[in-house]
């Protein structure tokens, strides 16, 4: 069996270590609520949880991989509940899986990835003054994965403004946008964990009445609702980055066109005095002004004169 298992009967106030064969025993006698927690466990400790809990060969199936969709599905003595996890582990969000069985009597969980487990969750339970159900349990679980959704968020919020602040003060570069579109593949990233929350929660208030009851909806409507307030959120952040990015590829095409316009500018004036000094670079003959006493300071002057002139006119219209 996996090394990575803990298995307590948790009561209002009490916790109690128990051994994984002998999980059947305490749900039977139905003293408390037995909380099973395993972290990547192998085929074998999950066949003989099967067995413990006679779950369906279906769901022990998935909960051994990772990379399930969120769903929650509904079997025969119990759900099988698949929620994505994201915490900051090493200065990086690291995302994960969490794989719940929930029946009559207890709780298991299957961890996927990187964290601390869910220990607080067992300490929370303590602290409720009420009988301690599966229902109860699931709800403290799931908004503890939300809880922690929230400071990656925020996280997210302050470095977006800090880059918006860099895109605006040092002018665009292509580092700024490098970041940004990296902040804003993350946000789509944590907003695809945190998405699928509201709609498995309103599942289990409409259709899993045995495990939510008539007074736990009103906190599972909750946890629907701080879900529903990050994905908003994080949606605001994501379009405010494309408008960001979009800013600043219209500003770099600005900028850009600019330059070709002052390019252009400079280059119609040069063009004067390269006409003028082309034609008498021809070596005709005849060509009557060469022998004029003030023939070549009056190419001179008009030459300038057109120049200057020329100069005046765009600098009027903004092209130098």
């Amino acid at each position: 069996m996996a090394a990575d298992v803990s298995c307590m009967l948790l009561q209002s106030g009490r916790r109690e270590p128990i051994h994984f064969e002998d999980v059947s025993e305490n749900i039977a006698a139905k003293s408390g609520l037995v909380w099973i927690e395993l972290n990547d466990p192998d085929k074998n400790t999950l066949e003989l949880l099967q067995e413990e809990l006679d779950l369906h060969e279906l769901a022990v199936e998935d909960a051994l991989s990772a990379h399930q969709r969120p769903k929650v599905e509904d079997y025969a003595g119990g759900l099988f509940v698949v929620l994505r996890t994201a915490r900051l582990w090493d200065n990086v969000i690291e995302y994960g899986e969490t794989h719940v069985f929930c029946g009559d009597g207890y709780l298991t969980i299957i961890r996927h990835g990187v964290g601390p487990g869910y220990r607080q969750v067992q300490e929370r339970l303590q602290a409720y003054q009420r009988a301690l159900t599966p229902g109860l349990a699931l709800y403290a679980l799931i908004d503890h994965i939300v809880d922690d959704f929230r400071p990656l968020a925020a996280g997210l919020e302050e470095r977006y403004s800090d880059l918006e602040a860099a895109l605006f003060s040092g002018g665009l570069s292509s580092d700024n946008l490098q970041h940004l579109f990296e902040t804003k593949r993350e946000i789509q990233a944590l907003m695809s964990a945190v998405q699928p929350v509201p709609e498995i929660c309103g599942d289990l208030i409409r259709m899993h009445t045995n495990i939510v009851d008539k007074e736990l909806r009103a906190y599972y409507r909750d946890v629907k609702d701080h879900a529903l307030r990050l994905v908003q959120g994080l949606d605001r952040q994501r379009d405010l980055i494309s408008d960001a990015m979009q800013l600043s590829m219209t500003t770099a095409a600005l900028q850009q066109s600019e330059s070709v316009q002052k390019l252009a500018g400079w280059g119609a004036i040069l063009a004067i005095p390269t006409l003028v000094f082309s034609l008498y670079g021809m070596n005709f003959k005849t060509m009557p002004e060469l022998e004029w006493t003030w023939g070549y300071p009056l190419a001179l002057l008009g030459t300038a004169a057109g120049c200057f002139w020329l100069y005046r006119r765009l600098k009027q219209r903004g092209w130098i």
